[in-house]
């Protein structure tokens, strides 16, 4: 088992480390989040105990999760910087690739991200720095900025 560092700094127990490669490997298989019954399931636990898990994993920023209709529902993986929604062939690439070589979702991400937008800086677009981060400015096809 590989150990899977928290992204604030706060460890992860190892009950913990299993909880996030099974949920990692579901959305490698399904392209969605595990329910908790789902985890439960797969963890061999109560779906008490899986919330309690999923929880830990959210307040430790190893997942997202978003409130909806006065429920919390766990959205992706980490919680620092934007929500990305994606289809789910794609997420379910992304997890498999992630949950088979060790690696964590959000930091491939970021990877895939940056690795594009280098390729389109100087071509059709310019990055600017704007607040905390960045912003994109695309050239038109008239060779405008917008």
């Amino acid at each position: 088992m590989t150990d899977v560092p928290a992204s604030d700094g706060m460890g992860l127990t190892a009950r913990m480390v299993d909880a996030l490669k099974a949920i990692t490997e579901f959305v490698g298989r399904h392209g969605a989040m595990p329910t908790r019954r789902a985890l439960a399931d797969v963890m061999g636990c109560n779906p008490n105990n899986a919330n309690r898990l999923m929880d830990s994993l959210v307040e430790r920023g190893e997942l997202s999760a978003v409130t909806r209709r006065g429920w919390v529902a766990v959205a992706g993986f980490g919680r620092d910087g934007v929500l990305i929604s994606v289809r789910p062939h794609i997420a379910a690439r992304l997890a498999a690739y992630c949950a088979a070589n060790g690696e964590k979702v959000t930091a491939v991400a970021d990877d895939a991200i940056q690795l594009h937008l280098d390729q389109l800086e100087g071509d059709v677009a310019t990055v600017v720095p704007c607040g905390d981060g960045v912003a994109i400015v695309v050239d038109d096809e008239e060779g405008t900025a917008s």
